[in-house]
């Protein structure tokens, strides 16, 4: 780690007032690991470190091996200690120079303390049940549980939910940053989509707009003509003609914070009737919900709205068969739209996930147990700061309409031989997305961040021409 730190996301005094408010909520000391880069195949080739997410939050440098100690009722500041790895004396050789105590101090508003023997200090907070914050470094995991320290649980965890999900401005300022670059990637992606190719081309230039604004990835990009795969990893694919592009990627700045937009792009530069179709069902929607991300609203309210414009477009373009509000409610366009219609977004792409359901659902709420409903990630009541993602789709799936458990109930709604020609055709599949705050009506009102790159159809096929 060079001496010279990244600048942090917001003051001292803001890191010192997070610290505070925690410690008010807490009722025994919480350690907060930042992890240690994961090797990739032996301990000294590793991948870019990342600091965990709540460590950041808190003020954390991001330096590999390091922890925060937060007790009770403190101030900030006393009451709060980060620890961190002296260097060894070889280190400077191979890393460079190393923060000093005062480089650390002044980015976290912390006294910072350098020890030898981490095991020693943890067993000693131990001995005052101290817990440990959710890390998926396994090293750091190892290391609280060697000690006897626990893992928070979630009356632990729910202060720090509540400081997260709201966004102040140093934070909505960082993810302002993530979004221009973002937006800028996918128009260079856009712009690299030519039959012929391959996903790596255009993959290439996403991650060439990134590396030149020293941002990474918030998570691996999800660049493919078979956009039905929902997470599909790879980019061996060739660009053929009539086929769709799916580009689901984003940014995360230096201080760790996200973007997350998907885009669909046909490879020829024209979307066929069928295409176009579907893909004007799908911005309704993706416009239905963001318009639909008011305050106060519940956001499992604002995925059964995407779902029942979803129905309206799929009855449209022939698919499916009835009134699009009782096909909703039947949840027919789950056979379609397999997924939530987004998430939390911050310091992490999918914003507390390593916290489980517990920060994505709020008290009282359980994650339903049904197709398709299942897979949605919040459903909270919209709050002010809050930051979130809608991202409704149509995919054209081989692996959902051979399954018969999924397709019988539906068959008397379905145009199935309308569904099995595009099945044929390798349809593929078609998601849009923007991230989204929410604010209140005064204020403006939902703030898509992504709304810069073209959605409409006309207006992104005019992206892949520009530049």
């Amino acid at each position: 780690m060079s001496a010279n730190l990244i600048n942090a996301t917001a003051p001292p005094n803001v890191y010192r007032d997070r610290r505070r408010r925690l410690g008010a909520s807490l009722r025994r000391p919480m350690t907060i690991f930042a992890g240690s880069a994961a090797p990739r195949n032996y301990p000294a080739n590793t991948y870019v470190f990342r600091a965990a997410s709540t460590y950041l939050y808190f003020g954390g440098p991001p330096i590999e091996g390091a922890a925060m100690l937060i007790e009770p009722d403190n101030d900030g500041e006393s009451g709060c200690v980060l620890f961190r790895e002296p260097a060894g004396p070889d280190d400077e050789v191979w890393l460079g120079p190393t923060p000093t105590d005062a480089n650390l101090a002044g980015y976290s508003g912390l006294p910072v303390s350098a020890v030898r023997d981490l095991d020693r200090l943890m067993t000693s907070v131990s001995g005052r049940g101290a817990v440990f914050a959710p890390v998926v470094c396994p090293h750091a995991r190892e290391t609280a549980r060697r000690c006897g320290i626990a893992d928070a649980g979630p009356d632990d965890l729910l202060p720090i939910i509540l400081l997260r999900l709201r966004k102040d401005e140093h934070e909505l300022a960082a993810m302002r940053r993530a979004a221009k670059v973002t937006i800028e990637a996918h128009a260079a992606s856009a712009r690299a989509i030519r039959p012929g190719r391959i996903e790596a081309d255009v993959a290439a230039a996403f991650h060439a707009v990134l590396t030149a604004h020293q941002h990474q990835p918030s998570f691996n990009p999800i660049i493919s003509v078979r956009g039905e795969v929902l997470h599909c990893s790879g980019y061996p694919n060739r660009l053929d003609d009539g086929a769709l592009l799916l580009i689901d990627a984003g940014s995360e700045e230096p201080g760790g914070y996200a973007c997350d937009v998907t885009r669909v792009y046909p490879v020829s530069g024209r979307f066929t009737p069928e295409q176009r179709a579907v893909y004007d069902a799908v911005h309704r929607a993706m416009s239905a919900g963001v318009a639909a991300c008011t305050v106060g609203t519940r956001y499992r309210d604002v995925h059964f709205l995407t779902a029942k414009v979803l129905c309206e477009g799929l009855v449209a373009a022939g698919l499916l068969k009835g009134d699009p509000v009782s096909l909703a409610d039947r949840r027919a366009h789950t056979l379609f739209f397999t997924h939530g219609v987004g998430h939390l977004i911050g310091l992490d792409v999918h914003d507390m996930e390593d916290f489980g359901d517990l920060a994505g659902y709020a008290p009282g709420r359980q994650r339903p147990t049904e197709f398709g409903s299942k897979f949605l990630r919040l459903d909270r009541d919209l709050e002010p700061g809050m930051c979130v993602t809608i991202e409704p789709g149509v995919y054209l799936s081989p692996a959902i309409w051979k399954r018969s458990d999924l397709v019988s109930p539906f068959r008397d709604v379905v145009n199935l031989p309308q569904v099995e020609a595009l099945l044929a055709r390798h349809f593929g599949g078609i998601r849009l997305e923007q991230t989204v705050h929410i604010r209140t009506k005064e204020a403006g009102g939902p703030e898509a961040l992504s709304d810069a790159l073209p959605v409409a159809a006309d207006e992104a096929l005019a992206t892949m021409r520009s530049g």
